[in-house]
């Protein structure tokens, strides 16, 4: 048994290395991702900035939202300084951060239903139909901003993209999608604290 798992060991190794010098060759890096990441709250306005950051070795595309400017929004879809501002496409759903410490009823075998005073209810959020499409080089990244109560502990927040090579828009349903999140239980305490 014990050679039968070391030879096991070795081949996952040895495919996990052709792989990885596969991609070498290919010029592709290690670790592609995109990534959300917290930037900063501001006590003012009550608003969360968030970075969604591409790094990877290829152009992402994210939906946004045609704001007051929409001709900018156009105009700045394809040519955009690294940390540009834009009003991104993102989605809610609930999320529970403490799954395992759920009460369930012994009578019915049931889980609780949540304490809605512990965890306001998911927003609903109101959007308009027509976007943009921005598209976000290699190694670069945009910013924006949502309400802090769209990010409470019990909310996961995410935006589609798509990459450069897909043919579909960012918001058809078709192909594809992928999705990057970012839960409010990730903030950090501070501003945990400050959003109810």
């Amino acid at each position: 048994m014990r050679v039968f798992i070391s030879i096991l060991a070795a081949c996952v190794s040895l495919q996990t290395g052709c792989v990885r010098r596969q991609n070498h060759s290919l010029g592709i890096p290690d670790n592609q991702r995109v990534v959300l990441k917290f930037e900063r709250f501001d006590e003012d306005t009550g608003r969360i900035w968030m970075r969604l950051f591409n790094q990877t070795a290829w152009d992402i595309r994210v939906p946004v939202e045609l704001g007051s400017s929409a001709l900018d929004s156009v105009r700045f879809a394809k040519s955009h300084p690294d940390g540009a501002e834009a009003i991104v496409r993102y989605y809610l759903d609930p999320y529970d951060p403490q799954p395992f410490m759920q009460i369930v009823n012994t009578a019915t075998g049931q889980k609780e239903p949540p304490d809605e005073s512990t965890h306001p209810a998911v927003p609903q959020i109101r959007r308009g139909d027509v976007l943009a499409e921005w598209w976000i080089p290699k190694n670069q990244s945009i910013i924006f901003s949502l309400p802090k109560e769209h990010l409470a502990r019990n909310i996961a927040l995410s935006v589609d993209l798509r990459y450069e090579w897909e043919r579909q828009g960012t918001e058809t349903l078709t192909g594809p999608v992928h999705r990057v999140y970012f839960r409010g239980i990730d903030l950090p305490k501070e501003v945990q604290a400050r959003i109810k």
